[in-house]
């Protein structure tokens, strides 16, 4: 990595239009930096921590260079939220994505060819269009930057399959420089973000990643009652933060706790409506004190610099995403706690939550066979899921990778008619909300009281000078005061097959949903090893820091619960101790198995060995020492007795059962006899995955 010189080349430029066009006096640290690199003409990798001001690098050479900024985002919310920002401040800058109407995005396409943006926000899908592409040429593009660079590589938390194609989209747009940006990103991650691009030596920057003001700590936590308990306690040490869940249903969990406390707690996850999720989002912005419990679709775009903590109420899946999200607290300066509740068994859910994300070949077989059947699927994924008995979270996968291989095509959400009645009450009706009086006497003048009348939400917008979401929201004003009743288009998407040939013929490669699979057990596996560096008495931020590739590392930083013990809360009642003693009562397991068979657990052991060498992953990702124990004892020979034994479940059984069987066959063909494994208390429930996060 290169040191760039003191007389940093445009600077002085650069410094002007800082003042000028967004109203700032001095740069962060490195922006300065970067920002020379960029306006040289240099090819820059950036690796900024969250809230260090990455886009600045981008969007200040945008305005100074004479062409168009390209930006490859892969969040529609977050192109929204900064176009609206650059707009405000007068910089012409748009988005093109698929919330767009045909008349917007054909509107926006003759503005960009008249060359009347400086900054264009796309989503990588959107260069699957030739005649996108074409456009771009035509136009020319100065500056190329790709954000959430991560999403390249697929070692990356995040990966996505159309970010693989930028190499080939610079390629043949040749823009003068380019410019990738992330904020967490290892020396493997960024090796793969140059290669994938096809970038020649670039200036590299990787700075920023030490948060002296963020104290890091773990808590382990028993089950549910510990983990509640903890985030109660934690929420209740005052200052605004955020709870991250692995589940919708684990962050339904935490929320119902804090809020019948009397804390001041929003939920907010990927199922709940735009306009909930909105106004979640709103009043944790606007609230002091505020606690966000969420899933890991909270957090983009969020900037609120008083966040006093953020907890992880379960283990994420790899370092690269906790740091992102723990990254947000104590952006003002002050003190401000990272807080791991941890409990092994989350580990196991969240491998469970991967390998749903990656389907065996069977679950693929079995929702093509459906498809097959009919022309058109119209029941949407969750009854898609139960005609193949498979999981919701299992069968979404299979259709994104579907969809990805342009095997299946998927049609717009809620797409359709309306069924609106208006009622005798729409007559006499007074709504509070301007939007929904605006809608209701545009309805009163079109369609007649008390029979049925369709039509679709863009021609009510027309009529009514409203956005397609605020005719939505005052529909349901409408129809929750009982001045009309509304029948909703299917809200799903239908699904259809683009080929008609058995599941054998349709040369799918799963290689890559494998290896895939595999990173991700992997970037778990390190995860958990981060979980566990108190137990080493390593200083936890070194840990992070030399995951992140720093070497200036010290031996101690003051400032975590291995440094300085003292300074980690007491999270739940009677302290550390407390913990044990749960994980004693609420996780403790069924009596230790004693009798088993000695050739059954050799066996056992040296395969997981082997495999795991196989992989990449740790042992215990596979079974651990209980279940192979458990195993050893109940000689398993077909799906049921696999299944009654601790930490199998379906998906291990599918994976790894056809060798578990032969080994026990074996051992019994050696005269070894099946013995009777304690049973699991019934506090202990195997976790199913149900939803996506």
């Amino acid at each position: 990595m290169r040191a760039m010189p003191l007389a940093l080349p445009y600077l002085e430029e650069a410094q002007q239009g800082l003042v000028r066009h967004f109203g700032l006096t001095r740069f962060r640290p490195g922006q300065d930096q970067v920002i020379s690199s960029v306006m040289s003409g240099r090819n820059t990798v950036v690796v900024m921590p969250t809230g260090a001001g990455k886009s600045l690098c981008y969007q200040l050479p945008a305005t100074l260079l004479p062409g168009l900024t390209l930006v490859v985002s892969p969040l529609i919310a977050l192109m929204k939220d900064q176009v609206e920002a650059l707009t405000a401040r007068g910089i012409a800058a748009t988005f093109i994505n698929s919330s767009l109407s045909d008349l917007e995005r054909a509107e926006r396409m003759r503005r960009l060819r008249a060359r009347e943006y400086k900054l264009l926000y796309v989503a990588p899908e959107r260069f699957r269009s030739l005649s996108f592409l074409e456009t771009l040429s035509t136009v020319g593009v100065d500056l190329f930057a790709v954000d959430e660079a991560h999403c390249i590589s697929q070692w990356g938390h995040d990966f996505r399959p159309d970010y693989a194609m930028l190499g080939q989209v610079r390629k043949r747009l040749r823009p003068p420089r380019t410019v990738a940006l992330t904020a967490t990103a290892t020396p493997e991650v960024r090796a793969d973000i140059i290669r994938i691009l096809l970038m020649k030596d670039p200036q590299e920057f990787a700075m920023g990643f030490d948060r002296p003001n963020l104290f890091l700590g773990k808590q382990e936590v028993g089950g549910d009652q510990d983990r509640y308990a903890a985030c109660a306690r934690l929420a209740a040490l005052g200052g605004s933060g955020i709870i991250y869940c692995s589940t919708r249903r684990a962050a339904e969990g935490v929320f119902s706790e804090l809020h019948g406390k009397g804390l001041k707690a929003v939920l907010y996850h990927a199922g709940m409506e735009d306009d909930a999720r909105r106004r979640a989002q709103d009043t944790f912005m606007s609230t002091k004190d505020a606690v966000a419990v969420a899933t890991n679709a909270f957090g983009m775009g969020i900037d609120k610099p008083d966040i006093r903590f953020v907890a992880h109420a379960n283990i994420p899946r790899a370092v690269e995403a906790y740091y992102q999200e723990i990254g947000r607290a104590g952006r003002d300066g002050g003190d401000a706690r990272a807080v791991l509740l941890f409990n092994h068994a989350d580990v196991y859910t969240q491998e469970r939550l991967i390998q749903s994300s990656h389907p065996s070949e069977a679950v693929f077989g079995d929702v093509w066979n459906v498809l097959q059947s009919v022309e058109e699927f119209e029941r949407g994924v969750y009854a898609l899921a139960g005609t193949v008995n498979a999981s919701e979270f299992e069968v979404s996968a299979a259709l994104r990778i579907l969809e990805r291989e342009g095997k299946i095509e998927r049609g717009g959400r809620g797409e359709g008619e309306h069924g609106i009645t208006l009622t005798e009450k729409a007559l006499a009706a007074h709504p509070h909300s301007p939007d929904a009086q605006r809608l209701l006497k545009s309805l009163l003048e079109t369609f007649p009281v008390g029979r049925q009348a369709t039509t679709e939400l863009p021609i009510l917008a027309r009529r009514t000078g409203l956005s397609v979401d605020e005719v939505r929201h005052a529909l349901s004003l409408l129809e929750k005061s009982g001045a009309a009743k509304v029948r909703r288009p299917f809200s799903g998407r239908s699904i259809r097959a683009l080929e008609r040939v058995p599941f054998r013929e349709l040369e799918l490669d799963l290689s890559r949903v494998r290896e895939q699979e595999r990173q991700n057990l992997q970037l778990l596996r390190r995860m958990t090893e981060y979980a566990y560096t108190d137990r080493d008495k390593r200083c936890r931020r070194g840990a992070i820091l030399r995951y992140f590739g720093q070497r200036d590392v010290g031996a101690s930083c003051g400032n975590c619960d291995v440094c300085t013990p003292e300074k980690m809360p007491v999270l739940l009642a009677g302290g550390p101790a407390a913990s044990s003693r749960s994980r004693g009562s609420s996780s403790a397991a069924a009596p230790p198995v004693t009798s088993y068979s000695e050739l059954a657990s050799t066996e056992l052991r040296r395969w997981r060995k082997d495999l795991a060498r196989d992989l990449g992953v740790a042992p215990f990702i596979i079974f651990n020492d209980a279940t192979l124990l458990g195993l050893s004892a109940a000689l398993p020979i077909d799906r049921e007795s696999f299944l009654a034994v601790k930490g199998t479940g379906e998906s291990r059984w599918e994976r790894f059962g056809p060798k578990v069987v032969e080994i026990c066959l074996m051992a019994r063909a050696a005269g070894h006899e099946p013995q009777a494994v304690p049973a699991t208390p019934p506090r202990v429930r195997k976790a199913r995955v149900r939803r996506s996060a």
